[in-house]
């Protein structure tokens, strides 16, 4: 009986009810993490351009996304509500200063993909073009959220290693592309209120692929640090 007792939970149906139920509740967290996103439809037009700051969020909800899913991924979470909530607060400064870049060109893509006129083979050409730069940029955004998810990088380490992280493991950040281009398609054919619903998934996924990326990154360019000990600007080691 107690033998039967010690594996009750531990099963492989258990194990997946687990990560489908964390994937949901960080998919919910993600959501209400970004409400003013969600809402600037309406608040655009109250407060005008303004709306526009509700962007900033992103950067730290994805990065607290990240960390609780990573830690689901290798068994150590402590609750994905617990480590979303925990990496939030921990990491919001650095996440938004990370992001904004990021977000601005992004911003300057759309623009540019908007403006375009016609039809013609120099605009599809440069529609083409902009699409590949906006996927590019993307995935060293995502890169630089999972970095800074899983590592105590310098911000300016973490603008460098998103960057050498796409060359340095071309499979996985091939993989990020094809999962956000998926993403990008599935939502401008059905409708972008979809991500309310997918969002946690689609984080989820990226998480799972890039794993050989954060192993090869820990492996070249951190160090071990005693408990207690100081970080070298050199190195970094683990988020806990």
């Amino acid at each position: 009986m107690a033998a039967k007792e010690a594996q009750y939970g531990s099963g492989p149906l258990f194990r997946v009810a687990g990560v489908v139920y964390g994937v949901m509740v960080g998919g919910a967290l993600l959501v209400l993490a970004n409400v003013l996103v969600v809402l600037m439809p309406l608040l655009s037009g109250l407060v005008g351009p303004a709306a526009l700051l509700g962007f900033v969020l992103v950067g730290p909800s994805v990065v607290a996304s990240c960390y609780a899913f990573n830690r689901l991924l290798t068994g150590e979470d402590t609750g994905v509500f617990h480590d979303f909530l925990r990496s939030y607060c921990r990491n919001f400064s650095q996440a938004a200063v990370v992001w904004l870049p990021y977000a601005a060109l992004l911003a300057v893509i759309v623009a540019n993909l908007s403006s375009l006129p016609g039809s013609n083979p120099e605009t599809v050409a440069a529609r083409i073009g902009l699409v590949g730069l906006g996927l590019l940029v993307s995935t060293a955004a995502l890169h630089a959220m999972l970095l800074l998810a899983r590592f105590n990088f310098r911000t300016v380490d973490i603008y460098r290693l998103s960057i050498y992280s796409i060359g340095a493991r071309k499979r996985v950040a091939l993989g990020n592309v094809g999962i956000l281009f998926i993403a990008g398609f599935v939502l401008i054919s059905t409708s972008v209120w979809l991500m309310l619903f997918v969002g946690g998934l689609m984080v989820y996924l990226l998480c799972l692929n890039s794993r050989p990326l954060l192993a090869m990154v820990e492996e070249r360019f951190t160090v071990a640090v005693a408990a207690g000990a100081d970080v070298s600007a050199a190195g970094s080691s683990p988020v806990g």
